[in-house]
């Protein structure tokens, strides 16, 4: 389970790919440079499940989201050092076609039917910003696809999903593609000396 939310800049998959058969370890450092400028959103996403005020005092958004796992019989429940590590930048997430796939559904055990469910084609993404915490996901995205007790006391504690990426990416998102254009220019200026320079020189 995770959450994400992408920054793009027109036209760079190619310019990163020409840097890559033109210099393949600047490209790699390039790849770093990006990463740390989107390093400004994790700092702001963490910083924002940092602590939570609730009737235990332990730090969670819900008290009992320390206690008990958030996903039945998986280990989902919520350690504020996971969750905040669990803020990653993802570099060059390649495009996907569109899929479908078939899942079996079962009533008592029993599959009855099959159900095909599409997964729409994504354009390539300079830098994704992901949580890969479950609990940290959960917590992110609650109430997006449906309604509960848990949600509703989420909603009053922590306000309406999204309640952390998608905030960051936003607060920071002129900021960081600033930052990544900057990087971009450099690269591109740099193959266009390349290219223009004689053979043989």
């Amino acid at each position: 389970m995770a959450a994400s939310m992408a920054v793009n800049i027109t036209g760079v998959q190619q310019t990163l790919k020409e840097l890559n058969s033109f210099d393949a370890k600047y490209r790699r450092q390039v790849t770093k440079d990006i990463k740390n400028a989107g390093d400004q959103i994790i700092n702001e996403a963490r910083s924002m499940v940092a602590y939570f005020d609730n009737s235990l005092n332990n730090g969670a958004p819900l008290s009992g989201m320390v206690r008990g796992n958030l996903v039945k019989g998986r280990e989902t429940n919520w350690k504020t050092s996971q969750v905040q590590s669990g803020f990653k930048v993802k570099v060059g997430q390649r495009a996907s076609k569109e899929r479908y796939v078939n899942y079996g559904r079962t009533t008592d055990g029993v599959v009855t039917h099959t159900e095909q469910v599409a997964y729409g084609s994504k354009p390539y993404q300079l830098m994704v910003i992901q949580q890969i915490n479950a609990a940290g996901a959960i917590y992110d995205h609650a109430g997006r696809n449906a309604s509960s007790v848990f949600v509703t006391n989420l909603n009053k504690e922590a306000g309406e999903q999204p309640r952390a990426i998608d905030i960051a990416v936003e607060r920071n998102r002129e900021v960081v593609t600033d930052k990544v254009r900057q990087i971009v220019e450099t690269v591109t200026n740099l193959l266009n000396r390349n290219i223009e320079r004689p053979n043989g020189n």
